[in-house]
């Protein structure tokens, strides 16, 4: 479809645009030493928000407007001043994507459900056409549409596409990516959609001839980037509302490959990252509204920072810089705050033709801004050989890093000859052949991408060597294969193929994995035999429960399904027991709408748990939940059961301010414990712990309500899982009692000053063009709206967001045994328990 752009439109008629405000000033901008940002032009009145940006082939700034139009700026001097500004279009929506590519100018215009081409065609520096290339089927009133449009290693256009998008019409049937569905043993009906819709990347030809969907399972990745192997990363946002619900995933970095299944699903049906079927994420980092991404590979930056990728949070007002380290065939990851300040709301990034840093502030109608990140501190160049004489520690360090990368590298190259085969079968079996050794891979990366090769070939060409393997983990990815063809006439040998698994003695990983193809074949294949439901719930059934709190949850699943007569009062235990809000409101969306099994013991226990949970903190949702919950509980009592738990149902149908008595009370306080005396205390938290009590510390202290340790509590804070290896005890002590000594700058609050003199304190939580909000106690979910207008200064806060003095409810055994539980990464065969 071809049509007329509004070209140079007068921008300053535009009267329903926002501007004309001052944009966040650099003094409010932290940066690292020898970085210095220039702020270039704040949009003037009728200039609009901005939301993308692209250099075009004369380095000029090409602009996305937040409510329509794009515009361009001139850079008119090697200082970087923006002084002219034109409207080059105004008629397309909320422009989300923007790419200078191929002569031409690429839109992916939001709100006009379309991704379009603009090009100059008679050379007089202006576009006169516009081509419409692909329209999207996009419904949503949240901005979950197309997003980003990206020039690949390849040449070809990757546009990004949020959640409410669905597979846009042509694309190629053997897509790498393709049919997502549900595949949740025990749906809940509420989340039933007419279509499944997940956010995906697809790719075309300059021309918009060809599309291929490369991956899914996203919510609202905003922009992908390649690094210099070519690999891509999208930047995914969290569903900020599930908060304190178990299925929250925090915002994360994923590395995104062909065929690849990242797992997010509408409402509850977000798939956990272990599920065999999908893959996991490369890097959490908290809350968060993820924008523009880019890899410093073209800055002028010192080398760190070269390698590094950008990331850009719209919410936190913050760019992240992440140092990725290849690992086998995907990658690890760390990052910190690269820069940060007060309402700097970033939409969007890019490294220019003078090898700065671009990036730009605004949307929702909030005021914009053009800045500039340069660095001109001494010259840092990597260390050689001739610059230092190594010593022998280094030159091992040194070898083994090059001896990893070698090997790292190696296993991406077997990656992408796995990946030929996602697109084509071969009818020879010669690929099969190829393939299937990588089945028995330790990396789940290479496993994912052989099961999709084998997956996409015939199954009469491999279905008896599945049934056969006899290596476990070759095995449950085969059997997963099988499994998710979905052919009924298969289930009872897949069944019988894995019951040969010695399920009790396999690794936890191992062991989810096998659940996982016993859910899946249940799915897609049907309900089992009686006589194979006989024999899968015999094996289960002894398993349940387990120390892990993760294949407690997929075997209560199971179970549940299969109708085990005994897993209503193991459940009710594990609810009773559960130390993180998390296990409690998934055991018991589970057991809500199992009607029998119960005895008047059970039922009592399960409400009085809902009551307690009457003081669970959380997202919007969390109340949502747990009313659904409730419903559903309700709806399996008899008459009799009715009558006897009517106290509790009165409770519960009333919204009490005052906690009852079936409610958990606080922890009281033990002592104010100083660190004097609990540093002396140190030397024995490495012999003699209790998991247990442990275990139990965390929840009792709140821990779990920021923190994740192993497989427990909350991802809105950073995971602890791994802390004890990186610190001793004495640091984590320190951390824990002294929380404001050392600040991760991550985590660091926000001060604003108002011009009535008062400070405000806290983590901004939303912004708009005249409000800020901030939450300033995390424990209680507590906020404050700032007006914008009001505010006077911004100021990188002095206190930690963790409180201090929580470990003032604990007994001294109990800290010390929290310390060697985070120690220990949360795991119960550690020494320090035997």
């Amino acid at each position: 479809m071809l049509m007329m752009c509004c070209v140079g439109s007068p921008v300053y008629s535009d009267d329903d645009l926002p501007g004309g405000g001052q944009a966040t000033p650099v003094d409010s901008i932290a940066l690292p030493a020898g970085f210095h940002a220039q702020l270039l032009r704040s949009a003037k009145k009728g200039e609009g928000s901005w939301i993308s940006m692209t250099f075009d082939n004369r380095g000029r700034i090409i602009l996305g407007r937040d409510k329509r139009g794009v515009v361009r700026l001139s850079l008119s001097d090697n200082r970087g001043h923006a002084d002219r500004f034109e409207v080059i279009e105004n008629t397309l929506q909320h422009c989300r994507g923007i790419l200078w590519a191929h002569d031409s100018l690429y839109v992916c215009a939001t709100n006009n459900s379309g991704f379009y081409r603009l090009r100059d065609t008679n050379g007089d520096d202006q576009f006169d056409s516009a081509e419409e290339l692909k329209s999207f089927d996009y419904q949503s009133r949240y901005g979950h549409g197309p997003n980003q449009v990206v020039l690949g290693p390849d040449n070809m256009l990757y546009i990004v596409n949020g959640n409410d998008v669905a597979f846009p019409e042509g694309f190629a049937v053997d897509s790498p990516y393709r049919d997502p569905q549900d595949d949740h043993l025990l749906p809940e009906s509420r989340d039933d959609v007419q279509d499944i819709r997940v956010g995906h990347v697809v790719k075309t030809d300059p021309d918009g001839k060809n599309w291929e969907i490369i991956a899914g399972g996203f919510r609202n990745q905003f922009d992908v980037a390649f690094n210099d192997d070519g690999e891509m990363f999208t930047y995914d946002a969290d569903m900020e509302w599930d908060i304190g619900l178990p299925w929250y995933r925090p915002t994360r970095l994923n590395h995104v490959v062909s065929g690849g299944e990242y797992g997010w699903r509408w409402g509850t049906g977000k798939w956990p990252e272990y599920f065999a079927d999908s893959l996991p994420t490369t890097l959490d980092t908290g809350l968060g509204s993820p924008t523009g991404l880019e890899f410093g590979t073209r800055s002028h930056f010192p080398p760190a920072y070269r390698e590094s990728l950008f990331m850009g949070d719209w919410q936190h007002g913050r760019i992240f810089q992440v140092e990725l380290t290849a690992r086998g065939a995907s990658y690890e990851a760390e990052y910190k705050v690269f820069l940060e300040g007060g309402a700097l709301n970033v939409c969007d990034l890019t490294f220019g033709p003078d090898g700065a840093m671009y990036f730009i502030t605004g949307g929702r109608g909030s005021q914009s801004g053009l800045y500039r990140v340069t660095y001109d501190g001494p010259e840092v160049a990597k260390t050689t050989d001739a610059a230092k004489t190594p010593d022998a520690a280094e030159n091992l360090r040194s070898a083994e890093q090059t001896d990893q990368a070698q090997q790292a590298a190696s296993a991406r190259e077997l990656r992408h000859q796995l990946e030929q085969w996602h697109r084509r079968s071969d009818a020879n079996a010669n690929a099969i052949d190829i393939v299937w050794p990588h089945l028995n891979s330790e990396d789940r990366w290479l496993r994912f991408a052989a099961r999709l090769a084998i997956e996409r070939q015939d199954p009469a060409l491999w279905r008896e060597r599945a049934l056969s393997e006899s290596r476990p983990r070759a095995s449950i990815a085969a059997l997963l294969a099988l499994a998710r063809l979905g052919r009924a006439e298969d289930q009872s040998d897949l069944l019988t193929a894995l019951g040969r698994l010695p399920l009790p003695t396999l690794e936890r990983e191992h062991l989810l994995d096998a659940l996982r193809v016993l859910q899946l074949s249940f799915i897609r294949q049907g309900h089992p035999s009686e006589s194979d439901r006989v024999q899968v719930l015999a094996r289960l059934s002894p398993l349940y429960p387990q120390t892990s709190s993760y294949v407690n949850r997929e075997l209560c699943g199971l179970l549940i399904y299969l109708q085990a007569p005994e897993v209503v009062p193991r459940t009710v235990e594990l609810i009773r027991t559960a130390i993180s809000q998390e296990d409690v409101v998934f055991y018991s969306q589970r057991l809500a709408r199992v009607s029998a099994g119960w005895t008047v013991e059970t039922r009592e226990a399960f409400f009085d748990s809902l009551l307690a949970a009457r003081r669970f903190q959380g997202g919007k949702l969390l109340s949502v939940s747990l009313q659904h919950i409730q419903e559903d509980a309700i709806a399996t009592l008899t008459d009799a059961e009715k009558i006897h738990l009517k106290p509790r149902l009165e409770m519960l149908a009333t919204a009490a301010e005052e906690p009852s008595e079936h409610e958990l009370p606080s922890a009281s306080f033990i002592k104010q414990w100083t660190w004097e005396e609990l540093e002396a205390e140190l030397p024995r938290t490495r012999h003699g712990r209790s998991w247990e009590q442990g275990r139990a510390a965390l929840a009792k202290a709140q821990c779990v309500k920021c923190h994740r340790v192993s497989e427990q509590g909350s991802s809105t804070g950073p995971d602890l899982t791994h802390v004890g290896r990186r610190f001793d005890e004495r640091a984590l002590l320190e951390s824990i009692v002294q929380p404001s000594k050392v600040i991760d700058e991550k985590y660091r609050l926000s001060s604003y000053l108002l011009d009535s003199g008062n400070v405000i304190t806290g983590r901004p939580i939303g912004v708009s063009a005249t409000v800020i909000t901030v939450q300033t106690d995390s424990l209680r979910a507590e906020t404050v709206a700032l007006n914008r207008a009001e505010i006077e200064q911004t100021s990188p806060g002095r206190l930690s967001p963790m409180p201090s003095g929580l470990m003032n409810v604990l007994t001294l055994d109990e800290i010390l045994d929290v310390l060697a539980y985070l120690k220990s990464g949360g795991d119960p065969q550690a020494d320090v328990y035997q």
